[in-house]
């Protein structure tokens, strides 16, 4: 570190003793103008390898504390702006490990020996501060939630249903791939499992669910013309016909549970032109609280604040 660098923790250090403050507190106001909001994800690294480990006073003094315990190892980062644990910016160099170290990381939130909330390359995590822990955060604009899956489906079940149906249709077949892999020994038995059943149920709310129950057990299965290429003739190519039905039954069961519980939210009437509301017929062509395309206009943005249909008469949907 530089001879003249003036970090926040260095000046928190000095107001303690100066002051008698608390530590932690005194770091917050250190940082309170905040570390710069971007910078390249080399130069945390650089730091992360490059700086001596420092010795973080917690601000508080334990009898009891016998040392066993000394904490994670820490550097003092000038881009975050206080002590910052190896452990989680080096996980973070694996998960960003395609990058090949080019990507600024932007900062979102940092709170000094708490948290930091940082997003590279569209994606999010949490750097757990005193500790050597890092998250992947849903990729809904500042959500605190973790992802339903870190790679494939990287948003939370809350903002998953506002994905549009072409990156739902995307994450399906990303997932059924993974899932095929995940059952190479045994491919009668795929399943899309709990993470392709919110895909689905984020589909029904798109009126997307045909397509994105087929990307799921096309990716999770070998193609219906090809079975007989892939496993032969015999008992495996018989297992996985099998296993195709009785994984779409499973799934249009899934969409239907969703379909009509949002539907049984808006009085069984078209939520814009108010006429009845007929039967799924189990494929939710369009979402379940419109009766046709024509009353389902394109989802606004969430930051847009226009009238919204898709809001229910008495409680959001989703």
């Amino acid at each position: 570190m530089p001879r003249n660098q003036n970090t926040a923790a260095q000046r928190a250090r000095e107001a303690q003793r100066k002051t008698g403050g608390k530590y932690t507190a005194l770091l917050r106001e250190a940082t309170a103008d905040g570390p710069p909001k971007a910078f390249p994800f080399r130069s945390l690294l650089a730091e992360c390898s490059t700086l001596p480990e420092v010795h973080v006073d917690w601000g508080y003094n334990d009898p009891e504390d016998d040392g066993s315990f000394p904490g994670p190892v820490m550097f003092e980062s000038a881009l975050l702006g206080g002590p910052v644990p190896c452990g989680p910016v080096l996980a973070l160099a694996g998960a960003l490990s395609g990058l090949e170290l080019r990507g600024d990381v932007h900062v979102e939130a940092n709170n000094p020996l708490g948290e930091a909330i940082v997003s590279c390359a569209g994606r999010r995590f949490q750097l757990v501060l005193n500790q050597d822990l890092l998250y992947e955060l849903c990729q809904g604009a500042g959500c605190p939630r973790q992802p339903i899956d870190d790679f494939f489906i990287p948003y939370c079940t809350d903002h998953l249903p506002e994905c549009p149906a072409e990156k739902l249709i995307d994450m399906a077949g990303n997932w059924g791939l993974d899932r095929r892999d995940a059952f190479e020994d045994r491919p009668g038995e795929t399943q899309a499992g709990p993470q392709g059943d919110h895909l689905v149920r984020a589909a029904v709310a798109q009126g997307a669910f045909t397509k994105v129950a087929a990307a799921l057990i096309g990716y999770c299965f070998t193609d219906s013309e090809l079975i007989e290429d892939v496993h032969g003739r015999g008992e495996e190519a018989m297992a996985v016909r099998h296993g195709i039905e009785r994984e779409r039954l499973r799934l249009t069961t899934v969409a239907n549970k969703e379909g009509y519980r949002i539907r049984s939210s808006v009085d069984v009437s078209c939520v814009v032109c108010g006429d009845a509301l007929t039967r799924g017929l189990d494929v939710w062509p369009v979402p379940p609280q419109f009766c046709s395309a024509a009353c389902a206009p394109p989802r606004p943005p969430a930051w847009e604040s226009l009238p919204d249909p898709w809001v229910t008469k008495t409680n959001p949907i989703i």
